[in-house]
């Protein structure tokens, strides 16, 4: 008999951020290191983590500032760059427009960058007075410029302030020139200098997030965020190069990297990028990482706890094993699966076995509340509010879990609410490269199994529209097809 109250387990937050503000634990033990991802941020040469939206990139953010929180000998990583809450338009008209775009926007960045790392490396009491005072002195020059990390539209002022050094090698190369764009290469020239000599026992961090939404693209950027992810992977180079002990580490969804302007991005990926894919493809559910994960967190509250889906759900729901039925709701993400579980807690009413009617109930406002919300902030990329509005409509009318690409035309031509008001081909592509759609096809003749191909399980996929399409299960219950 279950005597434990499934309604004590902390499965976190849907924003890593509070979960490191409010419930560090979760981060510093309940923290799921997938793929080994933790030993290569710390200490390999990738630095590029791609994901999709909720499979836990900020997460390992949290996770670094606490392991440099709890050894503050050996590391030090400060709180992340956001980039989604950086003024971008003050990264223009820094470097001269008369520069190509792509050299432009790396160089913009290498400078952004090198002035937080220094900013950084100033406070380091670890180092030898030799390089705390050359550091030091570095990060006085911008002081007195008025530049400062949290400012880039400060960064203009370089372009009337000359670099003040005492290297002969910088001083022959040209330091202390008379144009905008030779006192910023200037600059950009003696930060690299002090921060490749550096050196401490310490390890210094720099994290970039806020690549998450894909609207932070538009408006020209992809060229300025492609800047971003070269600039890093320039300085990293020369961070390994010169056994400086910093290293830049960039996150980003995973098809928003393939939205950048990046000359490089093929090479970058495959030479530096690590991956966070959870989907598994298994016939063992109870081994899979997402069940691990909830599990581990499981075991924060209650050690004795084995596995949380055995102790606490019905063996079958839905026709379904339990473990199977739950994760077809989810993306295969961390956040989706932590989160329909948080969501179903408020459903229990007592210790013991959670009745099936319960987790039906979690399930529904699991799909109308918190699934629903994640397509529309996803579509909020392609389309503005009443375009999602009138795809919402569709998906209503239609009311079918599986149909054609011809069936969801033939809805739109009949019905004067999407007649001229709707693209399907548009909506169909938006909706299955954001997961929330799925291409169906049948298996081998004479057999009933059927195949299907959703972005969160196989990233490469690609939309096929004479193969019949799948309404996520996430998104049933919200639209009456459950």
């Amino acid at each position: 008999m279950v005597t434990g109250d499934f309604r004590k387990f902390d499965f976190g937050y849907s924003d890593s951020g509070r979960e490191y503000s409010r419930s560090p634990r979760l981060l510093r033990e309940g923290f799921y290191d997938l793929g080994r991802i933790e030993e290569s941020v710390l200490n390999s040469h990738e630095f590029l983590i791609l994901g999709y939206k909720g499979s836990g990139k900020s997460a390992i953010g949290g996770r670094l500032q606490l392991i440099a929180q709890d050894s503050p000998g050996r590391y030090s990583a400060p709180a992340p760059i956001h980039v989604d809450r950086l003024s971008l338009k003050e990264f223009r008209g820094i470097i001269p427009e008369t520069i190509d775009p792509h050299i432009r926007h790396q160089r913009v960045w290498e400078l952004h960058l090198l002035i937080h790392i220094v900013s950084q490396l100033a406070q380091d009491a670890q180092a030898d007075k030799a390089h705390r005072e050359s550091i030091g002195a570095a990060h006085e020059q911008l002081q007195r410029a008025g530049v400062t990390p949290q400012s880039p539209a400060a960064m203009k002022r370089l372009r009337t302030s000359s670099v003040e050094t005492l290297d002969t090698s910088l001083q022959s190369s040209g330091i202390a020139r008379s144009t905008d764009a030779s006192r910023l290469e200037d600059w950009i020239s003696y930060l690299k200098y002090e921060v490749s000599s550096f050196r401490s026992s310490r390890q210094h961090y720099i994290f970039i997030d806020g690549l998450d939404d894909a609207s932070i693209v538009q408006e020209g950027r992809a060229a300025l965020l492609g800047g971003l992810v070269q600039a890093s992977a320039d300085l990293n180079d020369l961070f390994v190069s010169t056994e400086s002990p910093v290293k830049i580490i960039v996150c980003c969804r995973t098809d928003l990297y393939n939205r950048l302007s990046l000359p490089r991005a093929g090479k970058i990926r495959r030479d530096d990028g690590l991956e966070l894919n959870w989907y598994q493809n298994t016939r063992d559910f109870r081994a899979t990482h997402l069940v691990r994960l909830a599990n581990l967190r499981a075991k924060l509250v209650d050690p004795n706890c084995s596995n949380v889906f055995d102790e606490f759900f019905p063996e079958r729901i839905s026709g379904r094993a339990a473990i199977e039925f739950l994760l077809l709701q989810t993306r295969h993400t961390p956040r989706d699966l932590l989160q329909l579980l948080k969501i179903i807690q408020g459903h229990v009413e007592e210790a013991g076995k959670i009745p099936n009617a319960s987790v039906l109930a979690g399930v529904a406002e699991y799909s109308g509340s918190y699934f629903i919300g994640e397509m529309r902030d996803a579509l909020s990329t392609y389309f503005q509010q009443d375009y999602i509005r009138r795809i919402e409509e569709l998906l209503g009318t239609l009311r079918k879990r599986q149909f054609s690409h011809q069936e969801l035309t033939g809805v739109v031509q009949k019905d004067h609410r999407f007649k001229g008001k709707i693209d399907a081909e548009k909506v169909l592509s938006a909706m299955f490269d954001s997961g929330f759609l799925g291409n169906v096809s049948d298996g081998p003749a004479g057999g009933y199994e059927q195949y299907f191909r959703f972005k969160s399980r196989n990233p490469q996929a690609a939309l096929v529209y004479d193969d019949g399409m799948q309404l996520h299960p996430g998104l049933w219950k919200t639209f009456n097809m459950a």
